[in-house]
C-alpha cells in the first residue's frame, strides 16, 4: 500500500556531472502511503454494554470505540490505588489527575486489606472506598472499579487474603466454597458503592471482572527461601500461568473453565447491584473474557522488570485492533473497540531489576499505540502510592516473594509516590488535552499502514516509523523515532511524506522536507476541518480548541527541530494568503477568514509551553506550576519557587505572563552521619498558609534505602540514580516527638540491576567491591497560591 523512495538531486547531479567529492546537503526521502477507497465495517447492537443517567445522559459501545451521549470518545484511563495513598491527600490527587488530562480514574479493590481477618471487614481511613469515589463524584470524574477478586497489584497474593490458603478449596475457579468467600467479598463492596452507579447519577461507570484469568497470577506469600513459587490459580490452571504480562505460548485445555468462571463472577458481580455501562476483562496473553459483555482491554510495557533486557515491539506501528500486543486472544477483536488499559509508562522496581523509563518512552508508546488505532488509552500506574502494612505487625502488603519493595510503589508512575509531577506527566497530557478535544474526530478514524511496515524491527535506525488514521479523506499522520532500550537513534532528516488520498495525492509538506528529531513523537493533522476552513496540513501538533468572540480558536505546538507551516486550501478561504510559517510563540496567532465569512484563529505554541498547558473549560493556562483546578480557581503548587508564573488565555491580560508571589519559608533540617550507613534527620515543618507540603531530597549513592520513625519502617527506596524525594506531610504528626532515621546498603559492584542503571548512575567502584555514600539532605517547601479563573 505504501511506496518509499530516495532522491537525491544532488548526488544525482554529481553522478551526472562527474563532479568528484561533490556530497548532496539534504538527500529528500519521500515516504509514499496510499489510503484505500474503503474500509471494514463498524458493527453494533452485538455487545450487551451501555447504560443511561438519570439526567438522560447514556454511554453506548460498537466495535470501534465508545459513545457517550451519542458522540464518539477516546477515554483517558488513570490507575490509582486509594489505599496506597493518604486519604486526606485523596482530593488533591484526583484534581492532579484531572489536570492530567484524564477523564476516568481506575482502582483496585484488594480484598486482603479490605477483610485481613475472615469475617472482618474494614473500610475506613484510607481504606474507605465510598469517600474516594464521593471525592471523585464531586470532581466529575468518572471511576473503574477493578472488584477481583484476584488483582495482582504486586499485592501480598495478587489480593487474596492469607486466610484462604487454610481453607480446602480451588482460588480462582468455580468451587464452591472459594464462590461464598467471594460472594461476601462482592456483597461488601456493593455496600460501599450503593447509589454511586451511573444509573444512579453515580461516577461509577465501569467494573473490571478478576485479572489476568487464565494467563497470570501472583506468588502465595505463605512459601520457605528456594522452594519453587506456588501460584495463586486454580490447580487445573498450574501449567500455564505466567509471571507478568506476556505472550501466552502454551495451549490452554481448560479454556471452558475459564470463561465460565468469568461468566460466574459478572453474574455475581451483578446479582450484588453492580451494574454499570462497562464491564472490562484483561484479555491479552490468551486470557478469559466473557464474550460480548465485556470490552477486553490490552497492556504494553517496555521496560518489563519480569522480562530479558531487549528492544520491545511496543514502539512499531500495527492495526493494534486485529492484531493486539501479546496476541494470541482468545477473542474475535473484530468485534470490541481496542481499549489499550495496562499501558507501561512507568514501572515498579524489584530488588534485581530496577529498568528505568523515561518521559520520551512513554510518549512513544501511546503516540504509536493510538496511530495503530487504540481507542482507549489506560495507564497502569498513572498515580503511585506507598503499600499499606499488615495490622499484626507481623509483616507487609507487599509481594515479598517478588521482590519489590515493601511498602514503595512509586511505579515512576506520571505522578509519584507523594504526589510529585514527573516529565511523563506532562509529556501524555499533550495526547490525552488533544484526544478528549478531538476525539469525535480521531475515534472513526481507522488505521492505515505503509507497505512493509511488519518488516520494520526494534533495532531498524533508518526507516521511518510512521501510521495514518483517516476517515473521508481527513486524518492524523502518526511519527515516533524512539525506540526503547536504544542508545544509538539519531535524528530523521530530509523527511517528505505523500498521501495518494481518494481525492488526490498530498505532498507533506508541499515543498521541502522537514526532520523528526531523535526521541521525538509527532502527530500531524491533514485535511482538518476547522469550521468552514480546510486545513490541508500542517506541521506543527494539534493541542486544544477554545472559542473566542464567537470563532474558534485552535491551539498547536511544534515539535522540537521541525519548522512550523500551515497550508490551508484556497478555495475554503475568502483571500489572504493560504501559507503560514508563524514563529512559535505566545505571539504567534494569525487569522484566516473562509468564505462563509466565518474566522478562525490560530497559535502556535513552543513545546516547553505546550507541556505546561492545562486546559480549563474554556481557557487554557499556561504554568510550570502542578495545577489543582477547581470551579473559577486554581490552587498552583511549585517546588522551590514561591514566585510562579503563568499565562491565563483568554483574559483580560491575553497572552502576557503573569506572576503571583507569595512569602518564602526557610525550612529547618538537620542531619547527622552515624558511620557510612546511617543518619538521623530532623526536619521541621512549620505550618503556613502558603506551603503545601514540605519534601525532603535525599541524594545517595547505595543498594536499597529505608527509612525509620519510632523504630518501625515507614518507607523504602531502591537506588536508581535519581535522588529519594518524599513527601513529609504525612509523618507530621508521628516526627512532632521521634526523628526520622535511615540506614542504606551499599551498592555492590556485581549487583543484579547494574546493567539497568543509567550510566551517570553507576559510581566509580575503582579499588572498591561496594559504595554507599550520602551526599546531601535538604527540605524543599512546595508553595502554593491560588488564582482565580472567572
Amino acid at each position: 500500500m505504501k511506496k518509499r523512495r530516495y532522491v537525491s538531486y544532488i548526488m544525482a547531479c554529481a553522478f551526472a556531472l562527474g563532479v568528484e567529492g561533490m556530497l548532496p546537503v539534504s538527500a529528500q526521502q519521500v515516504y509514499e502511503l496510499k489510503v484505500p477507497d474503503t474500509f471494514r465495517g463498524i458493527r453494533s447492537g452485538h455487545l450487551k454494554l451501555g447504560g443511561s443517567s438519570p439526567t438522560g445522559g447514556n454511554i453506548s459501545f460498537n466495535s470501534f470505540y465508545m459513545m457517550e451521549d451519542n458522540l464518539p470518545v477516546i477515554p483517558a484511563m488513570g490507575e490509582f490505588h486509594y489505599c496506597r495513598y493518604p486519604a486526606e491527600q485523596w482530593e488533591d490527587a484526583i484534581l492532579k489527575m484531572k489536570a492530567g488530562g484524564l477523564t476516568v480514574i481506575s482502582t483496585y479493590v484488594f480484598w486482603n486489606i479490605h477483610e485481613e481477618k475472615e469475617g472482618v471487614f474494614d473500610w475506613t481511613g484510607n481504606k474507605d472506598l465510598r469517600r474516594f469515589v464521593r471525592l471523585c463524584q464531586k470532581h466529575d470524574m468518572p471511576v473503574i472499579v477493578r472488584i477481583g477478586p484476584f488483582c495482582h497489584g504486586e499485592i501480598r497474593n495478587g489480593g487474596l487474603p492469607d486466610w484462604l490458603f487454610a481453607k480446602p478449596l480451588e482460588v480462582r475457579s468455580n468451587d464452591d466454597n472459594y464462590l461464598k468467600c467471594v460472594k461476601s467479598l462482592y456483597h461488601q463492596i456493593a455496600l460501599q458503592l450503593e447509589g454511586l452507579y451511573y444509573k444512579d447519577g453515580g461516577p461509577v461507570i465501569g467494573i473490571q471482572i478478576e485479572n489476568e484469568h487464565q494467563h497470570s497470577a501472583a506468588p502465595w506469600a505463605i512459601c520457605y527461601p528456594g522452594e519453587k513459587k506456588d501460584m495463586t490459580a486454580a490447580t487445573y490452571d498450574s501449567s500455564i500461568t505466567m509471571v507478568g504480562v506476556g505472550v501466552q505460548d502454551k495451549k490452554i485445555t481448560t479454556a471452558e473453565l475459564g470463561e465460565l468462571h468469568m461468566r460466574t463472577l459478572k453474574r455475581m458481580a451483578v446479582e450484588e447491584g453492580m451494574i454499570t455501562p462497562l464491564y472490562t476483562a484483561t484479555g491479552w496473553g490468551n486470557a478469559a473474557i466473557i464474550d460480548n459483555e465485556v470490552i477486553p482491554v490490552t497492556a504494553a510495557y517496555t521496560y518489563p522488570f519480569w522480562g530479558k533486557v531487549a528492544m520491545s515491539p511496543f514502539c512499531l506501528f500495527k492495526d493494534i485492533q486485529h492484531n493486539p500486543d501479546y496476541a494470541p486472544v482468545r477473542y474475535d477483536t473484530d468485534a470490541y473497540p481496542s481499549f489499550c488499559a495496562e499501558m507501561g509508562v512507568g514501572i515498579q522496581m524489584i530488588y534485581s531489576r530496577r529498568p528505568v523509563v523515561t518521559a520520551e518512552a512513554a510518549e512513544a508508546l501511546m503516540v504509536r499505540s493510538l496511530g495503530s488505532g487504540a481507542n482507549g488509552i489506560g495507564y497502569y500506574m498513572y498515580h503511585g502510592g506507598s503499600t499499606p502494612k499488615r495490622s499484626d505487625g507481623v509483616g507487609f502488603f507487599s509481594d515479598e516473594p517478588m521482590g519489590v519493595p515493601k511498602i514503595s510503589y512509586d511505579f515512576q508512575a506520571p505522578v509519584g509516590e507523594f504526589g510529585q509531577v514527573r516529565d511523563s506527566y506532562r509529556c501524555l497530557r499533550l495526547l490525552h488535552t488533544f484526544v478528549k478535544d478531538f476525539g469525535y474526530l480521531l475515534a472513526p478514524m481507522q488505521t492505515v499502514l505503509p507497505e512493509g511496515y511488519e518488516k520494520i524491527t526494534p533495532a531498524d535506525r533508518t526507516t521511518l516509523r510512521y501510521a495514518v488514521r483517516v476517515k473521508d479523506g481527513s486524518g492524523f499522520v502518526f511519527m515516533t523515532n524512539f525506540q526503547d532500550h536504544d542508545t544509538a537513534r539519531t535524528d530523521q532528516t530530509g523527511l517528505r511524506l505523500k498521501l495518494d488520498l481518494p481525492g488526490g495525492p498530498l505532498m507533506i509538506p508541499s515543498d521541502g522536507t522537514f526532520t523528526l528529531k531523535k526521541d521525538e513523537s509527532v502527530i500531524l493533522p491533514f485535511n482538518l476541518h476547522m469550521d468552514d476552513v480546510l486545513l490541508k496540513y500542517a506541521t506543527a501538533q494539534l493541542l486544544t480548541r477554545i472559542e473566542e468572540d464567537g470563532c474558534d480558536h485552535y491551539i498547536f505546538f511544534a515539535p522540537e527541530g521541525m519548522d512550523t507551516e500551515y497550508c490551508f486550501d484556497r478555495q475554503t478561504l475568502k483571500g489572504g494568503k493560504h501559507i503560514y510559517t508563524p514563529r512559535p510563540g505566545l505571539e504567534s496567532t494569525f487569522s484566516v477568514k473562509a468564505r462563509s465569512g466565518r474566522k478562525i484563529k490560530v497559535t502556535t505554541l513552543t513545546r516547553t509551553q505546550a507541556l505546561n498547558l492545562v486546559k480549563l473549560d474554556n481557557q487554557v493556562l499556561i504554568t510550570s506550576a502542578t495545577v489543582l483546578p477547581e470551579k473559577g480557581k486554581c490552587t498552583l503548587l511549585s517546588l522551590g519557587e514561591n514566585r510562579i508564573g503563568y499565562v491565563l488565555y483568554p483574559s483580560a491580560a491575553g497572552w502576557k505572563q503573569q506572576w503571583t508571589e507569595v512569602d518564602p519559608v526557610i525550612p529547618s533540617v538537620e542531619w547527622e552521619k552515624v558511620g557510612a550507613r546511617r543518619m538521623t534527620v530532623r526536619a521541621g515543618q512549620p505550618e503556613f498558609p502558603q506551603v503545601n507540603e514540605y519534601f525532603l531530597r535525599v541524594n545517595y549513592v547505595g543498594d536499597v534505602g529505608m527509612a525509620f520513625i519510632g523504630g518501625e519502617m515507614v518507607l523504602d527506596h531502591f537506588y536508581y540514580g535519581a535522588p529519594w524525594v518524599i513527601g513529609m506531610k504525612r509523618f507530621r504528626q508521628a516526627l512532632e516527638s521521634n526523628e526520622m532515621s535511615f540506614y542504606f546498603r551499599p551498592l555492590a559492584k556485581d549487583a543484579p540491576f547494574m546493567a539497568d542503571l543509567p550510566r551517570k548512575a553507576v559510581p566509580d567502584f575503582t579499588g572498591k567491591r561496594a559504595v554507599c555514600q550520602i551526599r546531601s539532605v535538604e527540605l524543599i517547601p512546595e508553595y502554593r497560591a491560588v488564582i482565580r479563573t472567572e
